[in-house]
């Protein structure tokens, strides 16, 4: 059997689990190519992108039901009541663990951001989890245009919805921002906690990743403390933002807020 063929068989047997068949295929099959050039056998392969993918998707931080939350913001949005739309928005951002621990700030958070960056025309959110939800707070106008990238295909499409009642272009992306940089021009990009996930699933290509956002500013922002344990991070992001952009004439400003540290960095030459 050739090599395409053996990707092949083994995106195909990755895609028949229930737990990742909704998963960019395009993110597979490079993980299957990888884990062939590794492993001989092909469980091993298979455990091994089963293992990478584990890591990338986080299914541990959570999801909600789509097409069920879907029907709720239908029937929310019909109202046409701003306070019922953003207490919907409120209970999906619950369901996940990263958008979860932001709801006790989310009132300030974003008015605090763009304090600093001015408010985006044009908005992108990498890695975006269900952080597009949070529009009701960022005070932003519906011609915004608001591009946000995953590869959790259900979430696209279900974002896309979202998108559509609220009266924004449907903008969302099933895209894998380690394999193919976002290339559209905006204002502020935000990368919300994914950093450190990031790094680990890709080695070295956070910074190639920043470097070749066409946005204004950069907002990245870390937990403050350690899932398990509640240690201090603080510190640790700290030197790790300095490193991050070391060499690069970029401006940054740090926002600390009780569960996320965040910085906004605007982008100026090399």
């Amino acid at each position: 059997m050739s090599f395409v063929k053996d990707v092949d068989a083994l995106v195909t047997a990755v895609k028949q689990s229930k737990k990742y068949a909704d998963t960019c295929e395009e993110t597979v099959r490079q993980l299957a190519a990888e884990a062939l050039r590794r492993h001989k056998k092909p469980k091993q392969a298979l455990k091994a992108v089963r293992a990478q993918l584990h890591s990338i998707m986080a299914p541990y931080l959570g999801d909600p039901l789509y097409e069920e939350a879907s029907r709720r913001l239908t029937a929310v949005f019909a109202t046409q009541d701003p306070s019922q739309i953003k207490a919907a928005c409120y209970d999906i951002l619950q369901e996940h663990l990263s958008t979860q621990e932001r709801l006790p700030i989310l009132e300030t958070f974003y008015r605090e951001i763009f304090r600093i960056t001015g408010p985006p025309a044009t908005l992108l959110d990498l890695a975006c989890g269900l952080n597009p939800l949070a529009f009701p707070w960022m005070g932003l106008p519906t011609n915004t245009r608001f591009y946000a990238y995953d590869i959790h295909e259900p979430r696209i499409a279900f974002i896309n919805d979202y998108f559509s009642l609220q009266g924004l272009e449907p903008l969302a992306r099933v895209q894998d921002i380690a394999l193919h940089f976002p290339q559209e021009q905006g204002d502020v990009a935000l990368f919300l906690k994914e950093m450190p996930r990031f790094m680990r699933n890709y080695g070295n290509l956070g910074r190639p990743l920043l470097e070749s956002l066409n946005v204004r500013w950069l907002v990245i922002s870390f937990p403050t403390v350690s899932t398990h344990g509640g240690r201090s991070l603080i510190n640790r992001y700290r030197d790790f933002m300095q490193q991050l952009i070391a060499g690069h004439n970029w401006l940054m400003t740090e926002l600390l807020f009780a569960s996320e540290l965040l910085f906004c960095v605007q982008k100026q030459g090399k």
